[in-house]
């Protein structure tokens, strides 16, 4: 008589997988009872690690490396549009100092922002024409342009430059 597939339990029918029998043997040895890893398979991972793992600690390092300190970046953009303003507000003022005719034409010098005192600023100004070129008489335009940088703020922080025209008008 041939083995029926279906089993009765408890009033319900339930179908009987026959179990595959198993490999002895070779590659495909699969028993039931095998634990852990071979010593070929632990070499074999030992050296892929070996070869992964540099890989990623050198990309790692390179990223952390090259990213911009985003708070220090950020403070000297701000002190560069602060002492730009302070250039525009002195052009202008009425005061007897102040005004077109008393922006100094020069290169500046680095100097301590008061109040943050790892970072410097410098302000040039120069003469320019009408095409942006620089010219040797005002013709009523003056380049100016603000420089800060930081000085011992950690890593990656590049100068903040920000330039603007100032005219005559």
């Amino acid at each position: 008589m041939k083995k029926s597939r279906f089993k009765e339990t408890q009033g319900i029918m339930k179908i009987i997988h026959p179990r595959p029998p198993l490999k002895k043997g070779g590659w495909g040895d699969f028993r039931l009872n095998d634990e852990g890893f071979t010593l070929v398979e632990v070499i074999l991972i030992i050296v892929i690690m070996a070869i992964v793992i540099p890989g990623l600690i050198a990309g790692v390092s390179f990223m952390t490396g090259s990213q911009v300190n985003l708070l220090g970046t950020t403070t000297a953009a701000n002190l560069a549009q602060e002492e730009l303003e302070n250039v525009i507000a002195k052009k202008m003022s009425s005061c007897g100092t102040c005004g077109y005719a008393n922006i100094t034409v020069g290169a500046g010098t680095f100097s301590a922002v008061t109040g943050f005192p790892n970072y410097e600023n410098k302000t040039d100004v120069e003469l320019v024409d009408s095409g942006l070129n620089p010219s040797g008489t005002d013709q009523g335009y003056k380049k100016v342009t603000v420089t800060v940088r930081a000085v011992g703020v950690g890593p990656s922080v590049p100068n903040a430059v920000l330039i603007s025209l100032l005219t005559n008008y």
